[in-house]
């Protein structure tokens, strides 16, 4: 009989460490904990103390020139896994290792780890192989029939892996099938998931049950941790435990923000059928053109290139033709105007200023504002550093007086050469944040498009700096190209997609999924991507269900239309957008407990269908055009033009609600629907992205507002959607800018309501905890949504009850009272008006416990 080569020869357990050696490997496990464990396996009898680096990174550029040109070079300055704690686990005469519920025994003969726990199945593990001179190796694990698979990081247009080969590998490419940001951790509905502690590329099989879960990674050592845990939040949580939780991003990053370069651009007028012509406030049309230059990497001639005053320039987009309605003799431009950003002299409308007063001016929410996301745009047109850096730092100071934070954007390093003595064109993060108070930074392609050890130490780098200049404020990251541990910085966003194309709204659901599913909840994209931009329905049926997720960008610049927010296409796209940008400002409170429990529990703000009912069904990739905002509004984007009449009404194909035991109420109908049932043909009016919130909800808001400087900390709502269940609810709140939270400055509220149909008890627990800055009172509406009008409705705070008044006309001097009518602070009610009881209360303390009882 043939001795397998990986027949385990020696085992040898001492003080928490086992060690094993086969005729030719030598492994080690140890224990971080009472349900993770490390598994090392080496060619030699040395094992290394930092995980593989690709010396030679191979950088797929797929066509695009500026990928890696800022910087580049793979080192282990920034680690992937931060907790090394140490467990030992009980041990028996049998050869069996308990760790908590879980239990661990090799199999000698073959070489199989097996894990099981409370007695089941969880994963075989065979030891590893390699080829390639010992510089790859592969490996094999179980792969029961009904068993799924998760993660890989963000996989642009795919969550569900079960059936597919999934590259763990930098690609740049931002479409479906491409890998936005990397990630090499799994996990399986068998109740594990295996992280590779490597910045080697790899390729995961997951298609073939007979043939086991394939791994594969260009690298001489075998090191990888996996978690046991009874959920999918449990296993994601165990990621968070090794490599870092993901931060509860500042709050003004869950409103809109746009993009885009204003200083480097030149506006000229023509006529309305140019290519590429914009119509401007002052009712003039108009071209963007850029100047030649190294930084923004137009070197060459381009159709369409014109001379201004002795300066080379290039169409921004659309080349031919253009009418010049200023031109001399040969028909050539006369002058041009270099955009600005504080709006100096003719530069006005043209200016970064002039773009966030218009979103004002029309009531559009915006929380964040990069004004030099373009190559080579900086900042500023003095001739020094120190210039350009107050120029800057006017603009910061004219954003934040109106509620909105200013980021950058960053093509290559962030420090100068010389930090005593930066120079102009230089960046200097400790200054742009300390000095004139930027707080983002995104990250792109030209800076961080070499990707592994690099795209996390600069999405570090940028963190720790930001931390140290920051005077306590929380830092922002947006990048890609990431790795494992990136989540502990920076969130992700897809990359550049085109706008005009129903495939990218189809395939982005998927994408958000995915990367929540790999450990970092914090995911947006660029609203009807970058490129083009024309359909008017395109852009609003993206925005309409962007509008529920964490990050939304408007990334303006780069399209044959201007990104913002559906102004350029007038009505009904405006009013529809600024509905739907409004109402998610009343979400806040919700937003931003999903963001606490996704740091806490590990469970994403953006959820699959299987969240809250797990089968075949929901576990495939058949429902990844719908997902869950946190357990209880169920999303399904109008990702098709199916049965689409020109006014852009349309249908959705087919619309899965989970969980049979829950029923789910049409957002803008009413109409309610039970769950574990498919409805075909759903209708989807232009104004109407099929949305659902699950009946029993108790769905914290605030009052409408349009910037984060406006948010109205001294007011609460509660939407309690009723239901014969006992409903519960916590919100998470802290100060919404520092790193305080961290510290445990935070405050939590308890919520709950029975209805029994003749009475409502709704109850709002006093708050626990403090932060700096909250409210000693508070506000208080209370809605039900039910067409049913109350006998009375009375409240209690502390010791004092009241019993309110219905409808007067005349409202007290505290403004208490109720009425049933159009519920308040629901902006889309421009779209479908909802009814509703409207409760107001008089400002009450927030240590006090409220509670409102409506008889019926």
């Amino acid at each position: 009989m043939m001795v397998d080569s990986n027949a385990v020869q020696q085992e040898v357990f001492q003080d928490g460490v086992l060690n094993v050696q086969t005729e030719q490997l030598f492994g080690r496990l140890t224990w971080i904990n009472d349900h993770i464990i490390r598994v090392r396996v080496s060619q030699t009898k040395t094992f290394p103390s930092h995980p593989s680096v690709v010396a030679n990174v191979a950088v797929d550029q797929n066509g695009d020139h500026t990928v890696a040109t800022g910087g580049g070079g793979q080192t282990t300055e920034t680690p992937i896994v931060i907790n090394h704690d140490e467990y030992t686990p009980a041990t028996d005469d049998a050869g069996t290792y308990t760790f908590g519920k879980n239990q661990l025994v090799w199999e000698a003969a073959h070489g199989l780890l097996q894990i099981t726990r409370n007695g089941q199945s969880v994963v075989t593990l065979r030891l590893p192989t390699w080829e390639d001179d010992g510089q790859t190796w592969h490996a094999r694990l179980s792969f029961d029939p009904d068993e799924y698979f998760f993660g890989g990081g963000t996989q642009n247009g795919r969550f569900a892996v079960r059936g597919q080969r999934v590259t763990i590998a930098n690609t740049n490419l931002w479409t479906a099938g491409g890998v936005a940001s990397p990630v090499p951790f799994y996990w399986s509905t068998a109740g594990y998931g295996l992280l590779v502690n490597t910045f080697t590329p790899g390729l995961y099989d997951f298609s073939t049950p007979a043939h086991g879960v394939q791994l594969q990674h260009t690298d001489p050592y075998f090191d990888v941790y996996i978690m046991l845990g009874a959920d999918p939040a449990a296993l994601i949580h165990g990621y968070h435990e090794l490599t870092g939780q993901p931060p509860i991003n500042p709050r003004f990053t869950f409103y809109p923000a746009h993009l885009n370069a204003y200083n480097r651009d030149y506006w000229l007028p023509v006529t309305k059928d140019s290519a590429g012509a914009i119509l401007f406030p002052d009712g003039q049309w108009y071209k963007e053109y850029q100047p030649v230059s190294e930084k923004t990497f137009n070197t060459g001639y381009r159709q369409g290139t014109i001379s201004v005053n002795g300066q080379t320039l290039v169409p921004n987009v659309g080349a031919t033709p253009v009418h010049f309605t200023q031109h001399d003799w040969n028909k050539q431009p006369a002058g041009a105007v270099h955009e600005t950003l504080n709006g100096e002299k003719e530069s006005a409308q043209f200016s970064a200023r002039a773009i966030l007063d218009r979103y004002l001016h029309h009531r559009l929410p915006i929380g964040w504002f990069l004004p030099n996301d373009g190559y080579g745009a900086g900042y500023g047109q003095t001739d020094t550093f120190a210039g350009d850096l107050a120029n800057l730092h006017d603009f910061v100071t004219y954003a934040n007086d109106k509620g909105v934070a200013v980021g950058l954007w960053t093509q290559e390093n962030l420090h100068p050469k010389d930090p005593i003595n930066p120079q102009k064109g230089d960046r200097d993060i400790i200054q742009e944040v300390g000095d004139a108070g930027v707080a983002a930074v995104k990250t792109d392609v030209a800076w961080v498009g070499e990707g592994y050890t690099f795209g996390l130490h600069a999405t570090a780098d940028a963190a720790a700096a930001m931390t140290h200049a920051g005077h306590g404020r929380r830092p922002f990251i947006l990048s890609l190209d990431g790795w494992a541990g990136s989540q502990r910085y920076a969130s992700i966003w897809s990359g550049d997609q085109g706008g005009n194309d129903w495939t990218n709204i189809r395939s982005h659901v998927a994408t958000y999924l995915s990367t929540g599913l790999s450990g970092n909840p914090n995911v947006g994209a660029d609203i009807d991507g970058i490129y083009g931009g024309s359909d008017p329905i395109i852009q609003t049926r993206d925005l309409q269900w962007k509008s529920f997720t964490p990050i939304q960008l408007n990334m303006d610049g780069w399209g044959s239309q201007p990104k913002n927010m559906g102004l350029v296409f007038g009505q009904p796209y405006e009013m529809i957008n600024r509905a739907y940008l409004q109402f998610k400002t009343t979400l806040m409170p919700y937003l931003y407990t999903l963001a606490n429990t996704a740091r806490q529990t590990g469970a994403p703000i953006v959820r699959p269908l299987f969240w809250t009912e797990l089968n075949s069904y929901t576990l495939s990739d058949d429902t990844g055009t719908e997902f869950l905002l946190g357990d209880n509004i169920l999303v399904a984007p109008v990702t098709l033009p199916y049965q689409m009449d020109s006014a852009g009404n349309a249908r959705v194909p087919h619309l899965y609600f989970p969980d049979a035991a829950a029923s789910w109420q049409d957002l803008f109908t009413g109409q309610r629907y039970r769950g574990g049932q498919t409805l075909a043909d759903y209708p989807a009016p232009l104004g109407q992205t099929p949305i659902f919130v699950r009946a029993g909800t108790l769905l914290p808001r605030v009052p409408v507002h349009l910037t984060p400087g406006t948010y109205p900390q001294r007011h609460r709502l509660v939407t309690y959607f009723p239901s014969a269940q006992t409903s519960h609810t916590t919100v998470y709140t802290d100060d919404g800018t520092s790193l305080a939270y961290q510290k445990g400055e935070f405050a939590t509220t308890a919520i709950q309501a029975t209805d029994d149909g003749r009475r409502i008890i709704l109850t709002i627990n006093p708050v626990h905890g403090h932060f700096q800055g909250q409210a000693p009172e508070q506000h208080t509406i209370v809605q039900i949504v039910a067409d049913r009008r109350p006998r009375q409705v009375q409240f209690t705070s502390g010791q004092d009850a009241a019993q309110l008044i219905p409808e007067n006309p005349c409202p007290t001097d505290n403004g208490a009272g109720w009425s049933v009518g159009p519920l308040a602070q629901w902006p889309i009610s421009v779209i479908a008006p909802r009814q509703g009881l409207n409760v107001t209360l008089p400002p009450l303390a927030v240590a006090k416990k409220v509670t409102v009882i409506i008889d019926y």
